[in-house]
């Protein structure tokens, strides 16, 4: 029998970054049995790094993370703009391994989208969650790239601020209810 807290083996964490890369144009490639698998993998893993919670944290400075953070941001704007397309399909794969050749480009169309929204809160809401993010990315920039342990960190940014998302709306919504 396994002893509690053994580390998960590397090819298990591994194949869940795999199917995420794999089905990254699909709204299942994030799918939270992956996503608990890669954080217990990293949670386990002795890389002196921060460990990883249950939800978002916003003093998680990863760099890893904070580039899944910021991918989540800008397809959020994507989305309220463009009514349901989405850059996750174009631009997941290379900005989670190379977030240096890519966030440039996902940044300037963030600022299209931005336009297109006509909620001037929403407009404001996105650009002050931007800049909290970006005001954590070194001033060198973003990394050239990022090794598969930083790649999950990348998801679970990811994952942790949709999932912040969802429950904002959530909250929105039994708030309207109430005052029905």
């Amino acid at each position: 029998m396994t002893p509690p807290g053994t580390p998960y083996p590397f090819t298990l964490f591994s194949a869940c970054i795999r199917r995420i890369r794999a089905e990254s144009g699909s709204k299942d490639a994030i799918r939270i049995a992956r996503m608990a698998i890669i954080k217990a993998y990293l949670n386990r893993t002795n890389s002196n790094n921060k460990k990883i919670e249950i939800m978002l944290d916003k003093s998680n400075t990863n760099q890893g993370y904070l580039c899944g953070r910021l991918f989540a941001v800008l397809d959020k704007i994507q989305v309220d703009a463009n009514g349901g397309s989405s850059i996750r399909e174009r631009y997941m794969n290379a900005a989670s391994a190379t977030p240096a050749s890519v966030f440039a480009t996902i940044l300037n169309l963030s600022s299209h989208h931005m336009e297109k929204l006509s909620n001037q809160g929403k407009k404001i809401f996105f650009e002050k969650m931007k800049q909290e993010i970006m005001d954590k990315i070194p001033a060198t920039g973003f990394p050239t790239h990022l090794d598969l342990q930083d790649q999950g960190r990348f998801f679970i940014g990811y994952y942790h601020q949709k999932q912040e998302f969802f429950t904002k709306k959530e909250e929105e919504n039994k708030d309207e209810n109430i005052n029905d």
